[in-house]
């Protein structure tokens, strides 16, 4: 048996050849396209946490059995494997026997590295495939939340889409569509419009007060969507653009990526329209099941502290068409006193029932 490791910084061009392979092969959902690899390295480089890229591919007989995506960052003097400090996609198996000596290899490679903690997560769209947190078979710290997964089998028409929303849902959603000053409209591989697309990346730094990431990582959103894996769509009021809702979607998954708004028009329930046409547009698209990403879970666990305006957002979404899934956390530390920090900022950060 030939065993062969490529890490994407000593042979890049064959890394995505492979990576590429394994997303046909395993059919994963959009985290993992390769636009949003380079998208994660591109901010966290941008944000000076990004130390080295350990991502690599393991073969067996010259066949892909496993691709990690494994990024470690500098945080406060400490190397941490995380994607802009948040959870690091979890490895695609192509061959799930090889499981164990991955896990093996990602540890070998942390210890060389100097690493003080590993964060892992697990897609929430594959909760039909992984049904319990396989990452804790290798001593990783549940840190497991719940999303909100909108299922779009359910529906079998635009009138059940709406049907099946929360009646206050509803009501926001049909005092857009039924006001004539308002319209949607839809940017995709159809209607590659750059300038739209150049609009919403104006709107993103006027809703967030700031230029938050550089202007490469629109242009990779961009790709996506000229190669049938991403749709814009945007809401009008009186022939004004104001706000833009932004989704990835790969075989039979989706998921909200980007949003931005008019902050002159944040009283109007822009979100709740925007939202239902997606879940229109993705249908059509033949997709299943809709990841609309946290903030989600409803309480504060470990390693999440959302606030006030987080958990507001968290509940809007159950009012679609849907259910809760686990959506499976892992952190693994290396270093005691690393771990004693965390506990501590979960210590002071928790809200005790009162």
């Amino acid at each position: 048996m030939s065993v062969q490791i490529i890490f994407k910084d000593q042979n890049e061009k064959m890394f995505w050849e492979y990576w590429k392979y394994c997303l046909q092969h395993k059919q994963v959902g959009p985290r993992y396209l390769k636009e949003n690899i380079e998208f994660s390295l591109i901010v966290s480089r941008n944000n000076s946490l990004l130390y080295r890229d350990k991502s690599f591919i393991y073969l067996v007989n010259n066949e892909p059995k496993a691709c990690i995506f494994f990024p470690l960052e500098k945080i406060e003097n400490s190397i941490i494997a995380s994607s802009n400090k948040d959870y690091v996609f979890s490895p695609i198996f192509c061959d799930q026997s090889t499981e164990k000596e991955i896990f093996s290899i990602i540890d070998k490679i942390a210890k060389e590295e100097n690493v003080e903690k590993i964060m892992f997560s697990i897609d929430p769209l594959d909760s039909e495939v992984y049904t319990y947190n396989y990452l804790t078979k290798y001593n990783y710290l549940d840190t497991s939340l719940i999303n909100h997964i909108i299922n779009l089998e359910s529906s079998n028409s635009s009138e059940d889409l709406l049907k099946n929303c929360h009646r206050r849902i509803r009501r926001e959603i049909k005092k857009i569509l039924d006001d004539k000053d308002f319209s949607t409209f839809i940017v995709d591989k159809d209607n590659p419009s750059y300038d739209l697309h150049e609009e919403y990346r104006a709107l993103h730094h006027k809703c967030s007060g700031r230029v938050t990431r550089p202007k490469e990582t629109f242009d990779l959103q961009f790709e996506k969507l000229k190669n049938g894996n991403a749709v814009l769509i945007g809401l009008s009021h009186k022939e004004k653009n104001i706000a833009y809702y932004y989704f990835d979607y790969s075989f039979d998954k989706a998921l909200g990526f980007s949003s931005a708004d008019d902050p002159d028009y944040d009283t109007l329930p822009l979100y709740h329209t925007l939202l239902f046409k997606q879940m229109e547009y993705l249908k059509k698209a033949c997709v299943r099941r809709i990841n609309v990403g946290q903030p989600s879970s409803p309480s504060m666990q470990m390693n999440y502290y959302p606030d006030k305006k987080e958990l507001n957002i968290a509940f809007f979404k159950t009012g679609f068409p849907g259910e809760f899934v686990q959506s499976f956390h892992g952190i693994k530390y290396f270093s005691r006193d690393m771990f004693e920090r965390d506990i501590n900022t979960f210590v002071t950060r928790y809200h005790i029932a009162t």
